[in-house]
């Protein structure tokens, strides 16, 4: 009885000093079980956390995002951030008196009809004391995935909408490009940003899973970084600034930590054609697929009818002719985004408004 119950002092010591540890000093990030899912299929996105090795260069495990102090995000292609935290659930062994929690880590989940680019974003919030000392830590762990009605590379490759800001009022990273459709070789870019302006001479590593070999950069003058990508693979970028912000009586300093992940593809698959591409293609208007009559892409441009334009876009407009699609989009405020076409499937034109 009494060596039960020391190992279970021992335990609870152990285990207090590692989660006030885990909370201190190790990264949260989330990453999504596939870059790419076909429309009506299901997101799961893993909430991890660890990165205590190799002076937090790693993509080691250990520990688990706070409940209490954290959320879960999607940003849609129509720009509009919901909260999917109440889809997480926990997928390990809870801790005993006896035995800690194993395999830590939660799941979020989300599901949608409408092709397009969506962010996850899961936002920590947190006080960490030490002694008299308290410090504020604000998490920014970001993944993607591309919805479409044919899950491959060649189909999503021409989507811009990962490329925007979600969490302003803390640092975070921002793609240049797109994290769903990236192939080994390519040189590519991410900003880094605090509070919606870039963050310049910050170290930003960049660690892959299967090996964590991390490489380590400093942003420039615009909070930019650049890289080639390495061979297909899951990788991480994090960033850790801080700042001496404080509110009296709570905390002295505020710790940001940006994280974000993408997923390196090999993308050799091709759907082969056996037929000219039909110059109609598909249109999405705020997600819906509606009736493609009097659009059509001439040269690369795709042009709606007039009555395509007061029926599906802007019941005010008066122009009689023809109208490039994005032009009208714009003048909208509406978001617009492109799929190639691939195989014998047409190429669909994405309109949010």
């Amino acid at each position: 009885m009494f060596k039960k119950k020391f190992a279970a002092t021992v335990l609870a010591v152990l285990l207090t000093f590692s989660i006030s540890s885990s909370v201190f000093a190790h990264d949260g990030w989330s990453q999504t079980n596939a870059p790419i899912i076909a429309q009506g299929e299901v997101s799961y996105v893993d909430l991890l956390l660890g990165n205590h090795s190799n002076e937090h260069k790693s993509y080691r495990i250990a520990g688990q995002w706070s409940t209490d102090s954290s959320k879960v995000y999607v940003t849609t292609p129509a720009g509009k951030k919901a909260d999917i935290t109440g889809t997480r659930f926990y997928t390990g062994e809870a801790a005993t008196e006896e035995e800690p929690a194993v395999n830590n880590g939660f799941i979020a989940t989300f599901s949608s009809s409408s092709p397009g680019a969506y962010i996850i974003s899961v936002e920590g919030d947190s006080i960490f004391k030490h002694g008299d000392v308290a410090s504020r830590t604000l998490r920014s762990a970001k993944s993607f995935v591309a919805v479409s009605d044919i899950p491959t590379v060649e189909r999503v490759t021409a989507l811009k909408g990962f490329s925007k800001a979600v969490s302003t009022d803390r640092a975070e990273l921002v793609p240049e490009f797109n994290p769903a459709a990236i192939t080994p070789n390519e040189q590519v870019s991410v900003q880094l940003f605090m509070k919606g302006k870039p963050l310049t001479n910050t170290e930003v590593s960049l660690i892959r899973r299967s090996s964590s070999e991390a490489q380590t950069f400093t942003t420039d003058a615009d909070g930019r970084i650049s890289f080639k990508t390495g061979p297909a693979d899951y990788y991480l970028l994090r960033a850790k600034p801080s700042t001496d912000e404080s509110k009296e009586g709570e905390y002295s300093r505020v710790n940001y930590e940006a994280t974000m992940t993408f997923t390196v593809q090999n993308g050799s698959i091709m759907l082969s054609s056996s037929s000219k591409p039909n110059p109609v293609p598909y249109v999405y208007v705020n997600g819906k697929l509606v009736d493609a009559a009097g659009v059509e892409i001439v040269n690369g441009t795709t042009y709606a009818s007039a009555s395509f334009i007061k029926q599906h876009l802007d019941a005010s407009y008066h122009g009689n002719d023809s109208a490039p699609v994005r032009t009208i989009a714009g003048d909208l405020g509406a978001a617009i985004e492109y799929l190639p076409a691939v195989g014998d499937t047409r190429a669909a034109v994405l309109i949010y408004k």
